[in-house]
C-alpha cells in the first residue's frame, strides 16, 4: 500500500534538498536553482516537517547531511533523474506523433540498430525515435515501451513478436595478440587469456564443449558486463573474446579484430523484435517493424555476416 501523498515530500522540496546536499550550501543552492536562500532554507524546513526527522547539523558555513537524509538521498536522486528524462522526452517527442520509445540492451543499439537508422530516416523521415537502453527483460505493464529488442526465447506476455535474427558466435581477437599468443586453433584457445562476459557466464564452457576442446580455464579472465566492452577489450589486445557476429561486422571488415577460430556456434536464443499486442496495428510501430524486419532478412536472418565467407588467420573458413 502506497504512503499517502501528504505524508511525502513535494518536488520542489526534493529539489531544494538535492541541490542542498550535492553543494553542501544554502547560497550555493540557490543560485543553481535560481531561487534566493530563504526560499531553499524554507522548502528543507517543510521536508523536514513532513518527515519528523532533521536533514542537516548546520556547522558554520557549511551543512552536514545527518544519517536519516544519506538515507534517503540516494532514492531521491534516482526519483529525479527518471523526472528528467521523462520530461526530456516529452520536450524532444513534441506531440509524440510518430515518435517511438524503443527499448534494447546497449550492444544491440550501438552496434547494430544505430548504423543503420540513416535508412530508417530515409525511408520514413517523419518517424522520431527514443532509445532507452536495459539490461534485463521486463513487462510492458506501466511502461512508454512501443517497441523492444529481445535475446532469448520466442516468450513474452502480452507481446507480439517477431524474429529477427539467431546468434551466431566466434572467439575474435586484435591480429596483434592472435601473433603474440600463436593461436591458431581451437585448440590454442584453452591457453589464451579468455574475456568473460558476467550476463553469459557460462558461454566460454558452453563453446569449449561444442567444439570438443578439454582442458580450458573456462570461467577465468577478464570480466565484462556487456558485449560491447568485451569486443573493445578484444581490439584493446588483453585476450580472446566470444562475440555475436551481428556486433562485430564492421571490425572484422577493417582487420581490427579477427576470428581465430573456424568453429562457429549457434546459440540457444535469438533475437526478436516486440511490440505490446494493443499497440501492433499503430502505423508508426508498424512502419518500424516492416523496417527492422527488412533489414534482419537483408543481413539473411541467421545473424551471419553479408554473403561470403568469414576469415581465419588469414585463410577462408565457412560459415555454419
Amino acid at each position: 500500500m502506497l504512503l499517502p501523498r501528504r505524508l511525502m515530500p513535494s518536488v520542489p522540496e526534493l529539489v531544494a534538498f538535492e541541490a542542498a546536499a550535492r553543494h553542501q550550501n544554502f547560497s550555493a543552492a540557490a543560485e543553481e536553482l535560481s531561487l534566493t536562500q530563504g526560499a531553499i532554507s524554507k522548502q528543507i524546513r517543510n521536508m523536514e516537517m513532513t518527515l519528523g526527522v532533521s536533514l542537516f547539523d548546520r556547522r558554520r558555513k557549511r551543512l552536514i547531511m545527518t544519517r536519516q537524509a544519506k538515507l534517503i538521498l540516494p532514492s531521491v536522486i534516482s526519483i529525479l533523474e527518471q523526472i528528467a528524462g521523462t520530461t526530456y522526452r516529452v520536450l524532444s517527442s513534441g506531440d509524440g506523433e510518430n515518435t517511438l520509445s524503443l527499448h534494447m540492451f546497449s550492444t544491440f543499439s550501438s552496434r547494430w540498430l544505430i548504423p543503420r537508422l540513416p535508412r530508417l530516416m530515409a525511408q520514413c523521415p517523419q518517424l522520431k525515435v527514443n532509445i532507452t537502453t536495459v539490461f534485463e527483460p521486463f513487462s510492458f505493464d506501466g511502461s512508454d515501451c512501443d517497441i523492444a529488442v529481445h535475446y532469448g526465447a520466442p516468450v513474452w506476455p502480452d507481446g507480439q513478436l517477431h524474429h529477427l535474427f539467431d546468434e551466431t558466435i566466434v572467439p575474435v581477437c586484435s591480429p596483434a595478440y592472435r601473433d603474440a599468443a600463436d593461436i591458431r586453433t581451437s585448440e590454442d584457445l584453452a591457453r589464451a587469456s579468455l574475456i568473460q562476459l558476467t550476463t553469459r557466464p557460462a558461454l566460454w564452457d558452453f563453446w569449449f564443449a561444442q567444439v570438443n576442446v578439454t582442458g580450458a580455464a573456462s570461467f577465468k579472465g577478464h570480466v565484462f558486463d556487456q558485449f560491447n566492452a568485451t569486443i573493445e577489450a578484444a581490439m584493446a589486445g588483453i585476450g580472446v573474446a566470444l562475440a555475436p557476429t551481428i556486433f562485430v561486422e564492421r571490425e572484422l571488415a577493417e582487420g581490427t579484430l579477427c576470428v581465430v577460430s573456424q568453429e562457429t556456434i549457434r546459440s540457444r536464443g535469438a533475437y526478436y523484435v516486440v511490440t505490446p499486442v494493443e499497440k501492433a496495428h499503430d502505423p508508426a510501430i508498424s512502419a518500424f517493424i516492416r523496417w527492422i524486419c527488412a533489414e534482419s532478412a537483408a543481413y539473411g536472418g541467421l545473424g551471419t555476416l553479408a554473403p561470403g565467407t568469414l576469415h581465419f588467420n588469414g585463410y577462408e573458413g565457412t560459415r555454419n
